[in-house]
């Protein structure tokens, strides 16, 4: 397809090229809900998505994927299909970037197909990014931690602020704290626009495995078909999204009851597949795993744009620990993981691709088998263990 000879690796923020393609286009008619933050985005759309579906018709737009492109652009259900993203290759006139692309297909795609509310997920950042050219009725910023600081600044206050960036007239949720937090208030209070904070104005907890009580306006016992303890803050989010949207309340039950996204604490046989591509997420997920065995053997790989020293810190202690790489020019060397690990006394098995890794973990594996860290090592891995016909 057309959409590959562009570098999915070339990161140019800047909205100009963006900007030229709307003002070409026109305002966009349909509802957009705006999904930022450092964890969680994927997640959070996805409620939102499939709780909005019980009643409409809905797009959603996310990143990065997985296994297939056509993955991140989805209508009710229906993965963007190959030929459809052919149709636009008069985009290429304006020169975009990879991701500027599809944001731009997605945005046509979602126009052609005559939706009423597209979701979309922020890629990177918030107030640079290409899909920063939207007007949102809802924005959500779901939390801030430390990530892509080569990018974004080198701390809490300098990625709020640009997380901030996609407040513009709609009302704010976020699940933010601290410093973050005060800098996303003070950004709504200067767009004089309304902010629900999780933990404020919408409160949760969880009952059980899978299980949460949130507490926004209405009391709502949810049961969350995606797993971990974490996912409790990402409901709390979604349910004020669609309370603010008008979703009548057994629809928002149903709609998080069907909710789907894989390669977030997915359990596939003895595997758990978790993109938790930074610091903040692998602490997220190091909280959750105990409830899905008692030993483990850890499949790690990540970007070395990433701070994968503190990534490394974090796994939680584990039988074996397996080091590894996809084949993409930003993977951290394995090698180089296993010499992290050892500063902090974690002995890594180093193994030059994500096959290789599998195979060992295989061998040695007594309980459950964590493929965790960049979401290119989580999809690689789904791609094996669906020949393996696990999947």
């Amino acid at each position: 397809m057309w959409i590959d000879e562009l570098k999915e690796n070339v990161i140019d923020l800047s909205l100009k090229r963006m900007r030229k393609f709307i003002k070409e286009h026109g305002k966009l008619p349909y509802k957009i809900i705006h999904v930022g933050g450092t964890n969680g985005k994927g997640s959070v759309s996805h409620f939102i998505y499939s709780i909005l579906k019980q009643r409409h018709k809905v797009g959603i737009y996310t990143s990065p994927h997985l296994e297939r492109v056509n993955e991140r652009i989805i209508v009710d259900g229906e993965m963007i299909s190959d030929g459809e993203i052919e149709k636009y290759t008069w985009l290429k006139k304006y020169n975009f970037t990879y991701f500027e692309a599809l944001t731009a297909i997605a945005l046509m795609h979602f126009l052609e197909k005559e939706v009423e509310y597209a979701v979309i997920e922020v890629g990177l950042g918030g107030r640079l990014d290409a899909t920063n050219v939207v007007d949102a009725i809802v924005t959500i910023i779901t939390n801030v931690s430390l990530e892509h600081e080569n990018f974004l600044g080198g701390s809490i206050e300098e990625i709020a602020r640009e997380k901030a960036g996609i407040i513009k007239s709609a009302p704010v949720i976020t699940a933010a704290k601290g410093k973050a937090l005060e800098i996303i208030e003070e950004e709504a209070r200067k767009k004089d626009v309304d902010i629900y904070v999780v933990g404020r104005d919408v409160r949760w907890e969880k009952l059980g495995k899978n299980e949460f009580l949130i507490e926004s306006g209405e009391r709502y016992k949810v049961k969350s078909p995606l797993y971990g303890s974490f996912q409790g803050e990402n409901v709390a989010l979604a349910i004020k999204a669609c309370e603010l949207l008008g979703m009548e309340r057994e629809d928002i039950i149903e709609g998080i009851k069907n909710a789907k996204l894989h390669g977030r604490m997915e359990i596939v046989g003895n595997y758990i597949l978790d993109g938790c591509h930074n610091p903040a997420a692998i602490a997220a997920f190091s909280s959750s795993i105990g409830e899905f065995g008692k030993e483990f053997t850890f499949i790690f790989g990540a970007m070395k744009d990433k701070n994968v020293e503190e990534m490394v810190k974090k796994l939680p202690d584990a039988g074996v620990y397996i080091a590894t790489k996809v084949d993409n020019e930003r993977a951290m060397s394995p090698r180089q993981i296993a010499e992290i690990g050892k500063h902090y006394g974690k002995k890594f098995i180093v193994t030059e691709n994500v096959k290789e890794a599998i195979k060992i973990a295989e061998k040695i594996s007594r309980d459950m088998i964590c493929i965790i860290g960049s979401l290119y090592v989580v999809g690689e891995a789904r791609k094996i263990l669906r020949e393996k016909g696990l999947l």
